[in-house]
């Protein structure tokens, strides 16, 4: 919604609700067109109850009528029951930007406190001011696309954490291990390192044991030289002696967990792929160089549905993509991206971008057009390029259209 519409939207109001999520209890003030109180403020529970309190409140307004608004600070996922009620009872509701509210507290008393009470009356302020979005709710498989998102990248995280225990492990006990194996969660290196995690267990192995124990544990893939330099850094190891037993036992919780996670991982991948295709963009996007399972999936559960934009520059400012300046008078700023939006999308933009200059010729040569013709530095040139494959998968989705390599070669032709 551009400016304009928002202007015309808090027109048409009269009475502006101003709610402070909280974890159990919220807090609304209520507000007219000039910033005078109707009622009085409201304190209520996150629950049906709650929420029925809150509408019978509003009913107590004198001639109410439907000219009313509600502004929400989207804390956490607090606030989304309470929209979703609002909406299905017909109020408009839309969102304040925490950051926003954070920079404007000393605008009504001129101090930097913060309640409750002033909080939920700024939020109602900057309602009537239309300084608001309108919160993305997504429905159907776009929320579920959403969930299995959240989970997805939740899960890579808690794995990220408990292969740096792995590492940091490695490190005392065994440093020559991970030059070793280039993954050290592969299927290989999890057995080896779940029965025979330090350097004295694989030597009291011998190598003959430690032979026929890999070659049956990857299936034969794994090639005998690996397999002699894993025994002779064993044999050779500076690991640290003392603790090491402490440290093995809590390694199998550890490696335990590593375990379920990869599984746990997997099974999301595979519901992200059929939701990909009840999406019925699944062809669409992976007909993009760079563009999997994973990033389509991510892109679509950040975004929702494609049809509730009009131009791919709302998808680049959502990512926190768009270019800011910071200029005054002669001293001339240099242009940035703002990163005020949602982290996963540039994170999305960052993998397909990084994937696709190695897979596809037309998007290297740009890539290296911009870095040796028009001079960026390489994180920039990569970041606009970040921006870019955004918009192109924003576009395949819009226009029910694929991916055309000669749209990015006549960029730099």
């Amino acid at each position: 919604m551009v400016k304009r519409e928002k202007i015309e939207l808090v027109k048409r109001q009269r009475i502006f609700v101003g709610i402070d999520i909280a974890g159990s209890k919220h807090r609304a003030r209520f507000i007219d067109n000039m910033g005078e109180e109707q009622i009085k403020p409201l304190s209520f529970f996150n629950d049906r109850e709650g929420l029925e309190k809150l509408e019978r409140r509003v009913n107590e307004i004198p001639r109410i009528g439907d000219d009313i608004i509600f502004g929400l600070e989207p804390t956490g996922d607090y606030w989304k029951p309470v929209a979703q009620y609002l909406r299905e009872k017909g109020y408009p509701v839309v969102l304040i930007n925490p950051y926003h509210l954070k920079r404007t507290k000393e605008i009504i008393d001129n101090s930097q406190d913060k309640t409750d009470d002033k909080d939920s009356y700024l939020i109602a302020d900057l309602t009537k001011q239309s300084k608001y979005f309108f919160p993305v709710i997504p429905e159907g498989v776009y929320a579920e696309l959403r969930e299995v998102s959240i989970n997805w990248k939740r899960t890579s995280q808690q794995l990220a954490r408990l292969k740096c225990h792995l590492s940091n492990f490695l490190a005392k006990y065994f440093p020559e291990y991970k030059g070793i194996f280039s993954d050290i969660l592969g299927k290989t290196s999890l057995y080896i390192l779940k029965h025979f995690p330090l350097p004295e267990d694989i030597e009291r192995l011998g190598i003959n044991k430690l032979y026929r124990v890999m070659k049956k544990v990857s299936k034969g893939s794994i090639k005998e030289g690996k397999i002699q330099l894993l025994y002779e850094k064993a044999r050779t190891s500076i690991g640290l002696k003392g603790g090491s037993q402490t440290a093995k036992v809590l390694l199998k919780e550890v490696l335990s967990d590593i375990e379920i996670l990869k599984k746990r991982k997997e099974k999301l991948t595979k519901m992200m792929d059929e939701l990909l295709y009840q999406s019925g963009y699944r062809k669409n996007l992976l007909s993009i160089p760079g563009v999997g399972i994973v990033t389509g999936s991510l892109f679509l559960g950040e975004i929702g549905d494609p049809d509730n934009y009009e131009r791919a520059s709302q998808i680049e400012k959502m990512a926190g993509l768009n270019l800011v300046e910071n200029s005054s008078g002669a001293m001339k700023g240099e242009k940035k991206i703002s990163k005020r939006g949602r982290s996963t999308l540039r994170y999305v933009g960052h993998l397909v971008a990084t994937v696709a200059i190695g897979k596809s010729p037309e998007i290297k040569a740009l890539y290296r057009y911009k870095v040796e013709e028009c001079k960026k530095e390489k994180m920039k040139a990569l970041t606009g390029l970040s921006a870019k494959m955004l918009r192109i998968m924003f576009a395949v989705c819009k226009n029910k259209t694929f991916y055309k390599h000669e749209e990015i070669t006549r960029y730099f032709r």
